[in-house]
């Protein structure tokens, strides 16, 4: 039987706050630390390396423990598909796995896990892959270089067309295949400039020849068009050789700045309006201090407005800001503490929250309830996220290879229309024109809307 779980609306009333949060603090006081669990497709600090099987019998030990476990441990696995058709691409890949190599075996895997539907349902990079030095971020329906290695300079700011023989269309459709099924196109927008760059997924699929070259064709603004041979670096060094990489923006808007922090907030003193940056959600104790340090601020300033961006918030705890943000957030409607404030902040048109193609998971959750229970307003893109969906992964690790699987294990329904997306109340994307200058085109839509009465 499905476990559906429906989140207890916060609302006005927080009698039961005390108890959970007390029962929280005291957890973080005793443990030191309260782990959360980071949703996405990205690698993981606790996923091991991954080891290619020396023989055909240890791949098909793998695919069959994998297969075997994840009707086992996932709450609902034939939601998007049925079994029937799980069991034949199975059997396919049994059949082909003589006939394949590693890196195209991994993506028969990473297949099987996406066919399931949702997306915390995967098969997780390994962090010993490579990918090529560049990022790219698609701006409608053309894909970028926004950043690239000082040596492939040459590439920075232009359009990517081609991958060795494939079109940037084709192998957006092959990518299509290792993202989950049941999700949105923003899952697509989101990943699929990281895996166009990834060599052993790009190998895996056919479109490289060799995994530790690639070949990519890019187009200028002229229309000229050339080839750069692009090679790849382990996950490990690329992190570290980022920081010295060419950015196509000349300057870096607010909201990307700071991007290694948790949270962190900014008072903007000109338009009296604190912008909280929430990317992720830290311990409790780290929380409950920083909500504290963010209040303080908006009873002793000015402030007009109050927006809290969660366009890189992927998810993590939703609670942290349900239980110690959002319930003094509500109660400004019944204790005007704010002396320089002339209404309260939890009213339309004071309280906006930007959501985005990253925003997933407990983002979703986070944007819902301020919106409901604080009346916020959205804005920004359409999340990657469902309200409805499945969640609380939990993984294992595949005896041979290492590869590590999730699988969900609850279901969330936020709402009671199934959306694809959590849809922004005013809709702003992101042009190329903007990011080269580094504006930000929702934040500036927010500053210049006239406040309610």
């Amino acid at each position: 039987m499905q476990q559906t779980t429906t989140p207890t609306p916060s609302g006005p009333r927080f009698r039961y706050v005390l108890a959970i949060l007390i029962s929280g603090i005291l957890l973080a006081a005793i443990t030191g630390v309260i782990v959360y669990r980071r949703s996405g497709l990205s690698v993981s600090a606790q996923v091991p390396m991954f080891v290619a099987p020396s023989n055909e019998l240890g791949w098909k030990q793998d695919l069959h423990y994998m297969t075997a476990e994840i009707p086992r441990r996932h709450i609902n696995a034939f939601h998007t598909l049925t079994r029937a058709q799980f069991d034949r691409v199975v059997s396919e890949l049994d059949s082909a796995i003589p006939t394949l190599d590693k890196d195209q075996i991994l993506v028969g895997l990473m297949r099987i896990t996406t066919m399931l539907g949702d997306g915390h349902t995967r098969t997780a990079i390994p962090p010993n892959f490579h990918s090529f030095p560049l990022e790219a971020y698609w701006f409608g329906n053309t894909l970028r270089v926004t950043k690239v290695a000082p040596q492939y300079r040459r590439a920075l700011g232009t359009r990517v067309v081609q991958i060795e023989d494939t079109s940037i269309e084709d192998a957006y459709k092959a990518i299509r295949t290792l993202i989950p099924q049941g999700e949105n196109d923003l899952w697509v927008r989101r990943f699929s400039p990281l895996f166009l760059v990834c060599a052993e997924l790009l190998h895996g699929l056919r479109i490289l020849p060799i995994a530790n070259r690639g070949r990519y064709m890019f187009e200028d603004d002229t229309g000229n068009r050339f080839w750069v041979d692009l090679e790849p670096l382990p996950e490990s060094q690329r992190e570290a050789d980022e920081l010295r990489w060419l950015s196509a923006a000349k300057i870096e808007p607010l909201y990307m700045q700071q991007p290694n922090k948790d949270v962190w907030f900014s008072y903007l003193e000109a338009n009296q309006t604190v912008f909280f940056k929430f990317n992720r959600a830290p311990g409790y104790w780290d929380f409950y201090r920083f909500s504290q340090r963010l209040l303080e601020v908006m009873d002793h300033r000015p402030v007009r407005r109050l927006v809290i961006d969660l366009r890189h918030n992927q998810g993590g705890d939703f609670t942290k800001i349900r239980w110690l943000f959002l319930p003094k957030l509500v109660e400004r409607r019944y204790r005007r503490q704010c002396f320089a404030c002339p209404r309260e902040i939890n009213r339309p048109g004071h309280l906006y929250v930007v959501i985005g193609r990253e925003t997933y998971s407990a983002g979703v959750m986070n944007a819902l309830e301020l919106r409901d229970e604080a009346s916020a307003l959205l804005v920004g893109e359409p999340t990657r996220g469902r309200p409805n969906a499945y969640g609380e992964d939990r993984s294992f690790t595949l005896p041979n290879s290492h590869l590590v699987v999730s699988v969900s294990t609850r279901y969330y329904r936020l709402v009671q229309e199934n959306t694809a997306s959590l849809l922004p109340d005013q809709e702003i994307d992101l042009s190329w024109p903007d990011f080269l200058v580094g504006r930000d085109p929702v934040l500036e839509w927010v500053l210049a809307q006239p406040e309610d009465p």
